[in-house]
């Protein structure tokens, strides 16, 4: 990396290793935004910054090449066709990973869902939408009943539409902005080609729904049922 440009991101160095430097630089290069800032979510397997792209706020996702979790990431990397030939070290399996992130919120903002949208993916860096609204886990919802629909909705469009099981669907994964549900954190999401498909990604797409008919019943005393859910989305 040129001199000029490390010097840019030098308050990050000890933070970020050198390819994610020079990764953010050419996408900084390339006016993807124009300051990175803060940190605004901390993850086993990467980390979220706040971006300005003139007056406008973006959020990058990094992603470590060198401490994520291996095993979880591989199991759902393997599990995926599209990325089934990924053979190799950590660094190869997270970089199909990052691919696989941004290809899946690229297909659900195609068919309108409610997911940031993706301006840039490189390396193991993805440059999206800045969705400001804390985590479902920390807010308290207005009509809960209401949210729950529009959620299940959203699932619904993800395996009808996006054909997609998202694959790790909880509290923790969904913003809430002006009262409306955006997922997030799609890298372990599967995509269905058909029946078969769908079939071998049951035990995730159960889990997802259970998580969320837990949670909403836990923390709103809702009596929602499971086998209801199941049906209207199954439709």
């Amino acid at each position: 990396m040129a001199k000029v440009s490390r010097e840019k991101f030098k308050v990050y160095e000890g933070v970020f290793d050198n390819m994610t430097l020079e990764t953010l630089s050419l996408i900084k290069q390339r006016k993807y935004f124009d300051e990175l800032k803060n940190p605004i979510k901390t993850g086993k397997e990467g980390d979220v910054y706040l971006a300005k792209k003139g007056d406008e706020f973006r959020a990058i996702k990094i992603y470590r090449v060198t401490s994520a979790n291996f095993k979880k990431i591989s199991q759902y990397i393997n599990r995926d066709f599209r990325f089934r030939n990924v053979k190799g070290n950590l660094r190869k399996a997270i970089l199909a990973w990052v691919q696989k992130e941004y290809r899946n919120l690229s297909i659900c903002h195609k068919v309108g869902m409610n997911v940031p949208y993706p301006y840039r993916q490189y390396n193991n860096v993805i440059v999206m939408d800045y969705i400001d609204g804390p985590m479902l886990k920390d807010i308290s919802i207005e009509n809960p009943s209401k949210f729950f629909d529009y959620l299940l909705e959203q699932i619904y469009i993800m395996k009808n539409e996006a054909k997609l099981v998202h694959g790790d669907l909880s509290e923790f994964n969904i913003l809430v902005k002006d009262q409306i549900p955006y997922i997030i954190d799609l890298g372990q999401a599967m995509t269905i080609k058909n029946e078969e498909d769908f079939r071998d990604y049951y035990d995730l797409y159960e889990r997802d729904i259970k998580n969320i008919v837990v949670y909403f019943n836990k923390i709103y005393k809702l009596d929602i049922s499971e086998k209801e859910v199941f049906e209207f989305l199954n439709k």
